[in-house]
């Protein structure tokens, strides 16, 4: 997977939509999306390459701008470019998080509710939860509970 031509391609694609950007931790954002990609493949290695794809790209018109169009004219299928329109938050901005981790569950499409589990997987890592202030308390009150309506959806 990580020897594929389009997976290190996608992945420049993304350091290049995140340039600059830092996590809740001050570390490279980008090192977060290839991370969730890893753990997508990790607990599903029956994953394809649109699933791939989204894992890296799931955040990328929530926070970097991107259009769907942006996404498709760099050759993003068209199964991930609808996974990222769906756990893009900022596209269905109604309600509580976990109100939103609902519809994405009921909504059937199983990329978007493996990348969101993926991402979920990643935000809730004992290392990254160190790193914040917050961190146990969001793993608590917000990744846990949505882990479950993910994991109950496939």
């Amino acid at each position: 997977m990580q020897n594929a031509t389009w997976f290190r391609e996608t992945l420049e694609f993304a350091k290049l939509l995140h340039h600059g950007q830092v996590d809740k931790a001050g570390a490279p954002y980008w090192l977060h999306l290839e991370r969730v990609a890893r753990r997508l493949a990790e607990r599903f290695p029956d994953a394809t390459k649109a699933q791939l794809q989204a894992a890296l790209l799931h955040d990328a018109i929530e926070d970097a701008g991107a259009t769907a169009d942006d996404l498709r004219n760099a050759g993003i299928e068209e199964e991930a470019i609808a996974a990222i329109r769906l756990v893009s938050r900022n596209l269905d901005p109604d309600g509580t998080y976990l109100e939103w981790i609902g519809r994405i569950a009921a909504s059937g499409n199983v990329t978007a509710i493996r990348v969101k589990l993926a991402d979920n997987l990643d935000n809730s890592d004992p290392a990254r939860v160190a790193a914040i202030a917050a961190g146990p308390r969001m793993v608590a009150e917000k990744y846990a509970p949505a882990r479950a309506i993910l994991e109950q959806a496939l």
